[in-house]
């Protein structure tokens, strides 16, 4: 993982050792065949494992605002990217180790099988369903549906809570329906295909009590496809469609909440702005306005 040769320049401390951070940020993410390097970019010369970082910079993509961050301050960093594809390696400060998850990072941090996100918007995960198997793979996870702690709750209600988790969202359908919803499906997906997978998964789990109830439920998923919403709506669904990007910056956001929360006094930034974008980076609090 990393090499013992070679001193390292640093002695900044702030007393979380490059192991445990990457470690931390590992733990959230399977390896998947395919996917990119966890260790994307590791600096020459190497660093010790039990060195300290004095910075932690969380990005969805390469952008100035990351290259920014990542030497704002003296000392080692690192860097976190789910599509770290155009890193210019270059523009990265000595000394920084680059980590990168592009597939797993989709299925358990956007809307896919995302648990700690169900578990925000109020479903009874213990007793949720895993949707498992998608474009050739049947082991991956596209998806999890299950009831909601508090059943029987308005379509407005729980956008409030939607909202909270995600601020502005691409598309609401069914928000005029007086039908109560009782079940949330978080997909990942949203083709006809999709939709009738969880229809068949929820009534075989009794999330439903048959597909003529399909209406109790409220699909949520990232961007609106067109064939994948008429289904939808043909069988009385409540669909809320976050947003590509929305769902990846959702995930940036909890990594970085759990790193502030587990390593105290560690410096923890978050970048969103377009990789194109040459202006600084926003601020959360600017990205919400």
């Amino acid at each position: 993982m990393f090499s013992k040769n070679g001193a390292s320049q640093y002695t900044h401390t702030t007393g979380f050792s490059l192991q445990a951070v990457t470690a931390h940020i590992q733990g959230f993410f399977t390896s998947k065949t395919g996917d990119v390097s966890f260790f994307y970019h590791v600096p020459r010369p190497y660093i010790k494992p039990t060195t300290n970082v004095t910075r932690l910079v969380f990005s969805i993509t390469p952008t100035s605002g990351f290259y920014a961050e990542l030497e704002s301050s003296p000392g080692p960093a690192v860097g976190f990217l789910h599509r770290p594809f155009t890193l210019n390696r270059y523009s990265v400060p000595r000394g920084t180790t680059v980590l990168a998850c592009h597939k797993s990072f989709d299925e358990v941090l956007t809307v896919g099988y995302n648990v700690a996100l169900a578990n925000r918007l109020g479903m009874n995960v213990q007793a949720s369903v895993c949707l498992q198997g998608y474009k050739g793979d049947p082991a991956r996870r596209i998806g999890i549906i299950g009831n909601f702690l508090q059943p029987h709750q308005a379509a407005k209600q729980i956008m409030k809570v939607i909202r909270s988790e995600f601020g502005t969202l691409e598309g609401e359908f069914g928000m005029d329906s007086d039908s109560p919803i009782s079940a949330l499906a978080i997909m990942n997906a949203f083709h006809p295909g999709e939709v009738n997978r969880v229809i068949e998964d929820a009534v075989a789990a009794n999330i439903v009590a048959s597909p003529a109830e399909s209406s109790k439920i409220l699909y949520l998923t990232g961007a609106v496809r067109e064939e994948g919403l008429k289904a939808a709506r043909e069988n009385g669904m409540t669909v809320v469609c976050v947003g590509h990007k929305t769902c990846e910056e959702w995930g940036v956001r909890f990594l970085a909440a759990e790193a502030r929360a587990s390593f105290p006094g560690l410096q923890v930034h978050e970048v969103y702005e377009d990789e194109d974008c040459h202006q600084g980076a926003r601020s959360d609090k600017q990205r919400r306005e």
